[in-house]
This record gives structure tokens, sequence and C-alpha cells, in this order.
């Protein structure tokens, strides 16, 4: 029992720093861990008990609160530092009690971002490339018309009313489960489908048929159905204002295609976001696509 108690504390320390904001990794993982913790508040009697603390960025004081015992679940505090009081090098953040004997704890959260235009892609065990093509209405004997592919290179323009599709692809270096796939989709451009879920598929693509490719990309990007194996993937597909969000319960490792049509609508120049991609339970698997920059024009 002593070597068990003796367990519990660096135990909970160790959750509570492997936090990222106000939950864990998953869903799986935040909900396990909020179950131990409150098991551990019933026995710790840690509740019982008020304290009184300050925050100092670089020496100086950002913030100074008193909790009571009322108070201590009430919501975690959160503390804005005033850009001006950090540094180029070190920083220096200290968390002081000034009353009580109640424990303390706290995490430090820092947001950036980059200046670097276009976005290129990278990856970890997972990677994400993202194609647009022009849909050019073809004529028939028939009277008909087919639709022909026109790849579009970053930077290019399209006119309003054009129809797109969008080919995404994914290499697995191992089989995995519960991928998640967010498409941030150019402010010009809306998803032709109206509906969420339905028959949508990802599938694989022959090894050799990537290595072929490359070289007759530009002089005929039209869809050869022999370059895929026997082998998909149901994929349940969300349509949202932003984004289109793909759900993969079981991706097997090799390389995977999956493609859905747009529509140009607002006129202007915009900036497709990348394509971010990320193992629902390993979040540390994840990869992104290519920023993509397109023109519309008015019809």
């Amino acid at each position: 029992m002593i070597l068990r108690t003796r367990l519990v504390e660096p135990t909970v320390n160790w959750l509570i720093k492997n936090r990222r904001g106000a939950q864990w990794s998953n869903t799986r993982d935040t909900a396990i861990s909020v179950l131990a913790l409150n098991d551990y508040l019933g026995s710790s009697r840690e509740l019982e008990r008020g304290v009184s603390y300050e925050v100092r960025v670089n020496g100086t004081r950002v913030a100074q609160r008193t909790l009571t015992r009322d108070e201590l679940l009430a919501a975690p505090s959160r503390f804005r530092v005033d850009p001006e009081l950090l540094q180029v090098g070190d920083n220096q953040i200290e968390l002081r009690r000034s009353s009580g004997e109640a424990p303390l704890y706290y995490m430090v959260e820092a947001e950036f971002f980059s200046l670097e235009e276009p976005i290129r892609s990278e990856g970890y065990e997972i990677f994400a490339s993202r194609t647009y093509y022009r849909l050019v209405p073809k004529p028939t004997l028939l009277k008909g018309h087919v639709l022909k592919r026109q790849l579009l290179k970053d930077g290019d323009s399209v006119t309003s009313g054009d129809r797109l599709e969008e080919e995404v692809r994914v290499e697995a270096k191992n089989n995995y489960e519960y991928l998640v796939f967010e498409d941030r989709k150019s402010a010009g451009l809306e998803a032709v489908a109206l509906k969420s879920g339905g028959a949508f598929f990802i599938r694989e693509i022959k090894a050799a048929a990537v290595e072929n490719e490359d070289a007759s990309q530009t002089a005929n990007p039209s869809v050869d159905q022999s370059k895929y194996t026997r082998r998909s993937r149901w994929v349940h597909r969300e349509l949202r204002d932003r984004k289109v969000a793909l759900f993969v319960d079981k991706l097997p490792q090799g390389i995977w295609e999956m493609r859905y049509q747009l529509r140009a609508e607002a006129p202007g120049t915009f900036h497709a976001l990348p394509l971010l991609g990320h193992a629902m339970y390993v979040p540390e698997i994840r990869c992104n696509s290519d920023e993509a920059r397109i023109q519309i024009l008015d019809k």
C-alpha cells in the first residue's frame, strides 16, 4: 500500500503536465484521465484547502489571485502575457504561493505562426498531396459531352462557374487506424456535393503506376483506371463551411487517392491553406500538403 501511495502523486503530476490545453491527446485519453483525476481528488482531500498565488514573467507580476475552497474547481485561470514583457532568448516564468497549502497545477502555452509563402508539405509517417484540375466539357459524336481534366498549377486562374476536381493522395508508411484529413477550402470554392456522408471511397494506387506517371502527368492528366489496385476503403465525408473533413477508420500501408468535385464561385485571388491529416489517437503521426493559390475570374 505504501508503494502504491508513493506512485499516485507522480502519476497525477505526469497527467497534468501532459495535457494539451484543457484536454489530452484524444477523446479516449481525456475521458480516462478525467475519471482517474476525479477519484484522486476524492481521496486526496486537497479541495478542502484554499491558496493564494501570483504569476511573474521576467520579474514583473502579471497576475495575483486568491482561491477559496468553493473556487478551486470553478475553472482554470488563464493569464495572457503582454508580448512586451518577453525577450529574445530565455524567459523566466514564476508561480509563487503567498499563502495556503493547496497544490497548484499549471501549464504554459505559446502560439506562433509562420511567415513563409507558400507553405510547403511536411509529414511524419503519413504524407499528403493535393492537386486541382479544371473539368473542361468536350463534345461527343452523340451530341453530348464528357469532362476532361486540365491540370491547374499554383497560381493559375479559372472562371466563376467552372467545375474543378480535387485529387488528394495519401502515402502511409505503415498500417494505421482512425485517420482524419481536413481539407481547407479556398474561399472562392464550394463542394459540388450538398450532403455529407454517402458513398465516398479512398482507393489504393499501384506503386509502379506512381513511378511511371510523373513524366506524363502534365501531358495526359486523365484518370487511368488501371493504375488502381482492388483495395479501397470507405471514407466518411463531412462538408463544412470552411473545410471538408474526411475520416478513415483503417488505412493499410501504401499510396491512396480520393477525389471530389468543387465549383468556382466568388471572383478574387485566394489561398487554400494546406490539407491537414493526423491519427486521432496518435496525434504525433501527422502531415500537411502544400498551400494552393488560385485566381477566380468573373464570368
